[in-house]
């Protein structure tokens, strides 16, 4: 069985089995606090954490950003997409003898201690020819044999310190060092976006201003699909209508979605959007507070100055 092979049918770009070995290095950096807290269920140990596994698979999902960066990043469409093939593939493996579990280790890290791909100075994980449109998905593997593994010739670096991804971005790059409390992206998942940048969200799931502005990355653009723009209508979302937009991006995404549909309401004046929010108001426990507030108050400004125009 040829696990290289696999990998591809499966819709990965690029397979890597790596020898199980431990990240002090990273360990340390998120004990100094350098990482989101998403970062805490990262196993830092993988020998101690897998005591069967032999070996470590990271799999390559390689995309093409959308040429318009107002609906989603593709990132989060292709994300869950790479999660099913991951889930698929492991099914495979362990119906073909391999023991195989998903490794919840850090990727890009691995891949880099391994001297495969670069880090940029926006701190994203760089392969030719993808430059850093990847998603990285991993497993530990319990294999017949040991793993001895020699690094591709794809790790020389290509960041020129050029600063364009820093005068785009939103105030995480300074520089050269990368501080996820002033990323978008780190807000993400469910926590409530800092106030400063509520009006600053123009999409959903994050922003990928500092990938676009990187002259090392691929120019090639797609456009959105029309079903993704109509799923991903923020009116329709804060109806209740999320089911395609979950379809898309995941199930374990229904609250941040929501708490991101109130906030670009209001930054696209989406005014017809107000009664749905004031009924989120009257029952909401507090988790939705910050957005809501902020929703509310700019779409009653601008139907107030509606009524004057």
């Amino acid at each position: 069985m040829n696990l290289s092979v696999l990998c591809k049918e499966a819709g990965f770009s690029e397979a890597f089995v790596l020898p199980v070995s431990p990240y002090t290095d990273w360990t340390r950096h998120r004990n100094d606090g350098a990482f989101h807290t998403n970062a805490d269920f990262i196993r830092d140990d993988p020998a101690a954490a897998y005591p069967w596994a032999n070996a470590c698979l990271i799999c390559v999902w390689a995309y093409t950003p959308f040429d318009d960066t107002s609906v989603v990043p593709a990132y989060y469409i292709e994300s869950n997409r790479a999660y099913h093939a991951m889930k698929a593939l492991l099914q495979k493996l362990n119906k073909n003898g391999i023991r195989a579990e998903r490794a919840e280790t850090p990727y890009r890290t691995q891949l880099l201690q391994a001297g495969i791909g670069t880090r940029m100075d926006n701190q994203l994980w760089y392969y030719a020819p993808y430059g850093t449109f990847t998603v990285l998905w991993g497993a530990m593997l319990a294999l017949p044999e040991p793993v001895s593994y020699t690094p591709p010739h794809n790790n020389e670096p290509v960041c020129d310190h050029c600063g364009r991804c820093e005068k785009v971005c939103f105030g995480a790059l300074h520089e050269g060092t990368f501080d996820w409390r002033h990323c978008i992206r780190a807000y993400m998942e469910n926590q409530p976006l800092p106030n400063e940048y509520l009006p600053k969200l123009s999409a959903f799931s994050g922003c990928e201003r500092c990938q676009f502005a990187c002259p090392q990355n691929p120019i090639e653009r797609i456009p959105v699909p029309d079903e993704i723009r109509l799923a991903l209508d923020p009116v329709e979302i804060v109806k209740g209508n999320s089911k395609a937009a979950l379809a898309l991006l995941g199930k374990n995404r229904k609250k941040p979605l929501l708490r991101q549909a109130i906030v670009l309401c209001a930054n696209r004046k989406r005014t017809e959007a107000l009664p749905y929010l004031l009924a989120w108001k009257e029952k909401d426990d507090g988790t939705l507070e910050t957005e809501l507030n902020y929703a509310i108050s700019v779409l009653q400004f601008e139907q107030n100055m509606v009524q004057y125009r």
